[in-house]
């Protein structure tokens, strides 16, 4: 079992700049041998790297630390690390598509931060990882600097070539979108100059401040601000979860893709808010390398035979966090209500057509094995498909599309008619439309400021398909109009 990082008696206090940067020339030829002696001559070869690219992380975050304070004696505002993991760029429509979604995401945290909204206390700063193989080009760099956002160029971090399991190395690469590309996003755990780090998927938007959430993690949990915001965070399973004394992440489980029967589920990959940590990153990798993988769904499937298998994303990132915090470094985390916090918009009730006897049953597993008091009418879930818009806080457009694609999301007849009720009320039409609203009320909000800021014209959005969610942005179905090339970055919108 891994143990919790030791603490300062201060935990409040960050080292310093200088120190920072003699502990890391101390370290280096250290951790050079250290790597010789674990991976071989030619560690930098493969995995080895990460580590020289950890302490290059560590001494550079001493340069551009921009905080030393805690949350109480802050002079100026702490900044979070927004981040998000840009891994395929091949298509040309994917990348004019991510330039929308970047400056949207960016605009929806400003919004919800010290510079704009009158509840928050933090500020932000931006960053992209990028996959050094697919997304490192000219013209990615350049639109992440325009926005605002730092690129890390970072390659996979482990070569899942010499993991334990061969069936493993010879499948992950089908998983999900992008295999083990995937991975980059645990370098979010690099970013040491920030006290906390939130990672994003692109299709999301943040709707109200995330302060209560950073206030949990920096404040001690008996201080009067730690304990007021711990008042005021909506958790999944209120009347099972105990928050614990120090928390180092929340997330949001992917109970849609869960069922009743199964006590495992992964983690929701869009959203994670958690403390930058060098051992955090290392023991992900080392898990991966080592800890064997068994194939199929079920109790004794997955990372470790211990159930963390077959579900999606469970070779990849959703199951490489949900084995971390559930085994590896249990009693640190908080799961986040599903539907204020990440909200897909998706049914969280079993519908079939398996396990029938679990039929109208929450997917959530009941953690005292009674599954007759398992349904929504005891309170045990929600339906999250008809949260009213005003108490979601975080928003993730998988279930109702992406808002730059212009579908609504009707219902289907799939080929198995077994599926067909489950299908037809995976979502909620009306919901997703008041979400896609946002969305576009954001991007015109954004391009109304441009206009102001950089003195270009602004043309109001014409459009007449659904108006009332894409709010003029979409001629048709599917038929997007993007945001103008920017002029100058958004530095001259937001000041920095």
């Amino acid at each position: 079992m891994v143990q919790p990082p030791k603490r300062s008696k201060n935990t409040k206090q960050w080292l310093s700049s200088r120190t920072k940067i003699a502990l890391s020339c101390l370290l280096l030829p250290a951790i050079i041998k250290v790597l010789n002696d674990k991976f071989g001559r030619n560690a930098g070869e493969s995995n080895g790297l990460g580590a020289l690219l950890l302490l290059q992380e560590y001494a550079s975050s001493a340069l551009t630390t921009s905080h030393e304070k805690s949350p109480s004696d802050a002079k100026e505002p702490i900044k979070i690390a927004h981040v998000t993991s840009i891994i395929i760029c091949k298509n040309e429509a994917r990348v004019r598509g991510m330039m929308d979604a970047l400056a949207v995401l960016r605009h929806s945290i400003h919004e919800n931060s010290v510079h704009a909204h009158p509840n928050s206390k933090y500020s932000y700063q931006m960053y992209a990882i990028l996959h050094e193989d697919n997304c490192n080009t000219p013209q990615i760099l350049t639109l992440l600097k325009q926005l605002g956002y730092i690129a890390l160029i970072k390659p996979t971090p482990v070569n899942v070539s010499a993991v334990r399991t061969d069936w493993y190395s010879t499948h992950v690469e089908g998983e999900n979108c992008c295999g083990s590309a995937e991975f980059i996003k645990l370098y979010a755990y690099t970013l040491m100059n920030h006290p906390i780090y939130v990672h994003w998927d692109l299709d999301t938007a943040v709707l109200q401040p995330l302060d209560d959430l950073y206030d949990a993690i920096l404040f001690d949990k008996d201080s009067p601000q730690g304990q007021a915001a711990r008042s005021r965070i909506r958790v999944q399973r209120p009347h099972v979860q105990k928050i614990p004394d120090r928390i180092d992440a929340f997330l949001t489980r992917d109970v849609t893709s869960a069922t009743p029967w199964e006590k495992v589920q992964a983690v929701q990959g869009g959203f994670i808010v958690a403390r930058p940590s060098l051992e955090h990153f290392e023991q992900y990798l080392d898990m991966i390398r080592h800890t064997e993988y068994f194939r199929g769904r079920g109790g004794t499937s997955g990372w470790g035979g211990l159930g963390y298998g077959g579900f999606q994303g469970a070779m990849a990132y959703q199951g490489v966090l949900a084995y971390f915090y559930d085994v590896l470094y249990k009693g640190h985390h908080v799961e986040l209500d599903v539907c204020r916090y990440n909200q897909v918009v998706a049914d969280v009730i079993w519908r079939g057509p398996d396990g029938s006897i679990h039929m109208h049953q929450c997917r959530d597993y009941p953690h005292d094995g009674n599954y007759t008091r398992n349904t929504p009418e005891n309170g045990e879930c929600e339906d999250c498909r008809i949260l009213p818009v005003e108490e979601t806080i975080t928003a993730h457009y998988t279930a109702c599309k992406k808002p730059w694609e212009c579908q609504v999301p009707t219902p289907f007849t799939p080929r198995n008619k077994d599926h067909a009720y489950r299908f037809a009320e995976l979502t909620n039409v009306t919901t997703c439309g008041k979400l896609f609203n946002k969305w576009f009320t954001y991007r015109l909000q954004l391009e109304q400021r441009i206009a102001d800021k950089m003195g270009t014209s602004f043309n109001a959005p014409d459009g007449t398909f659904q108006t009332d969610f894409f709010r003029g942005y979409c001629k048709g179905r599917g038929q997007y109009v993007p945001m103008q090339s920017l002029q100058g970055d958004l530095s001259q919108v937001y000041g920095f």
